[in-house]
């Protein structure tokens, strides 16, 4: 391995790690409305890479605020892993 190959990779890892911690933070917090953006209709949610469950938990505590449940509708993927999570509150 090349020593620019190296440092790309090590970038990119670093970047993903990053990444990975600041949304642990929304995507751990089962149920932050924080992390959520929306309204009565539904919204946004952002997850990170293997943290799909808790993004839906965080949709649903947001829905169960005007007594509904959420439906994932999107799923936006992002270049360093995870992503956001589209839903409709029905």
């Amino acid at each position: 391995m090349t020593s620019v190959s190296f440092r790309l990779v090590f970038a990119r890892l670093l970047v993903a790690g990053m990444l990975v911690a600041g949304l642990g933070g929304c995507a751990g917090s089962m149920g932050s409305a924080g992390s959520v953006s929306g309204n009565e209709q539904g919204g946004k949610v952002p997850y990170s890479e293997g943290g799909i469950g808790a993004a839906g938990e965080a949709a649903n505590a947001h829905c169960r605020q005007y007594g509904k449940k959420a439906a994932i509708t999107a799923m936006t993927p992002s270049d360093g892993g995870g992503g956001t999570v589209g839903f409709q509150c029905r």
